[in-house]
Formats: structure tokens, C-alpha cells, sequence
């Protein structure tokens, strides 16, 4: 319990508010976690499966519908993760909401790039069994170096896009298919990385005996990163297959 003192503000409010209420909460378990993981994923997927079936009915529902999806889900995101004890409410909307943006982006490299999303699923899956059997072997281990090391990447990237998007607004820039694949290759490892973070976080959160509201922020966590590797990920397999062709 002592990391969520000492080095998260987030945690740190919300367990002090926990313990200020009841003494006795019921601690977080794995199974839990797990639980709560397949429910947001759930949630993604008829979520998809709505946006889908939006898209068949009117086509030109496209560009509302990405707009829609971009501006709820980055405000459900943020409540969720700035409020872990809203993390159940928020993070299902956010879910919900990513779902159809993931359904109507699917489907439309799908038109260019047939079969692309079901190697970006199967390709998902497999950067996620790597990244559980290096975590639970001890092969790669969370420290704090690590998370540092994170979040300065994390944060170099941001600089990096918000400085290339302000030069755009006065210079026409243009990326070949070798600097958006470099680009591509650079998300996915920042995703990688955040997967074992997150799976720290599931660890520090269960065995540090954190109150049960916090299974579903972790598993929240755990399914953003999943849902943001996919993303990153359909694209890059699109303009391989596009290229190949």
C-alpha cells in the first residue's frame, strides 16, 4: 500500500477517502481484474459491432461518427483515470464509445486492405502474450527507472506531435511509407511499455490490498492500452498489405 502513498496522487486521494468511509473495504483480487478486463472489452466489441451496423445502414454517418467517438472518448477517458473510483461509470461510456470509433476505422481499412483486421486482432494477441510471459518470467521488471523511463518517452512524443502539428499549420510536411512505418513501430513500443505498466499496476494493486473499486481502474488501464496497440497497430498492417499489393 505504501507506493500508492508515496507516489500517486490519484491513488493516494481515493484510498484516503476509502479509509476515511470504511475500514474493512473488501481488498482487490485478480480475478476480479480479470472480470472487469473481459467486461470493458465486451463493452468494445458491441460497441463495434453498433457502429458497424450504423455505418451498413448510412454511410454518411462516417465523419459524425468519428467525431463523436474522438470527443467523448478522450473526456471519458480522462474522468476515468483522474477519478479511479469512477473508473466502473466512465470507463464502460469510454468503452462504449471507443467501440464504435474501432468499428467505423475497422471497417473502412478493411475496404482498402481486406483481412487487415483480423492479423491487427491475432497481432494484438500476440504482443500481449509476449508482454504477460516476459512480466510474470521476471524477464522485464517495472522499476522505477522504467517507469521514469516511460514517462519521459511518453512525454517526448507528445512534444514531438504537437511540435510537428504546429509546423504543419505553416509548412506543407510530407511522410513516405518509411517514415509513417518508423512512426508506426515508435507508438507500438510506447503501447508495449505501457502494457507492463499497466500489468505493475494490476500487481501493485492487488497485493498492496487496495480497496475493490480499484480492479476496475487497473483493468480500465489494461484495456485502453489493448485498444490503443490495435489501433496503432491496424494501420501499419494496412499500408504493408497495401504496399504488397
Amino acid at each position: 500500500m505504501n507506493f500508492f502513498r508515496s507516489h500517486n496522487p490519484v491513488y493516494r486521494r481515493a484510498l484516503n477517502e476509502t479509509e476515511s468511509l470504511d475500514k474493512t473495504y473488501e481488498a482487490s483480487t485478480y480475478a476480479g481484474v480479470a472480470r472487469k478486463a473481459l467486461f470493458y472489452i465486451a463493452l468494445v466489441l458491441v460497441g463495434a459491432f453498433g457502429g458497424l451496423a450504423l455505418m451498413v445502414a448510412n454511410t454518411e454517418l462516417f465523419v459524425t461518427m468519428l467525431i463523436i467517438s474522438l470527443f467523448t472518448t478522450t473526456i471519458f477517458a480522462l474522468f476515468a483515470f483522474l477519478i479511479p473510483s469512477a473508473a466502473k461509470v466512465f470507463g464502460s461510456l469510454y468503452c462504449l464509445a471507443e467501440g464504435l470509433l474501432v468499428g467505423v476505422v475497422s471497417l473502412a481499412f478493411k475496404a482498402v486492405a481486406p483481412g487487415v483486421v483480423l492479423a491487427a486482432l491475432l497481432s494484438t494477441v500476440v504482443v500481449l502474450t509476449l508482454v504477460v510471459t516476459l512480466f510474470l518470467t521476471g524477464t522485464v521488471k517495472v522499476t522505477s527507472k522504467f517507469i521514469r523511463f516511460l514517462m519521459i518517452f511518453a512525454l517526448s512524443i507528445l512534444v514531438t506531435m504537437l511540435l510537428l502539428w504546429i509546423i504543419s499549420l505553416f509548412i506543407q510536411i510530407k511522410f513516405d511509407f518509411r517514415i509513417m512505418a518508423v512512426v508506426s513501430g515508435i507508438m507500438i513500443f510506447l503501447c508495449t511499455l505501457y502494457l507492463f505498466f499497466d500489468l505493475e499496476m494490476i500487481r501493485r494493486v492487488v497485493e498492496g490490498g487496495a480497496p475493490k473499486f480499484f480492479e476496475w481502474y487497473v483493468a480500465f488501464g489494461l484495456v485502453f492500452t489493448l485498444v490503443w496497440l490495435y489501433m496503432e497497430i491496424l494501420p501499419l498492417l494496412a499500408r504493408l498489405m497495401m504496399r504488397r499489393d
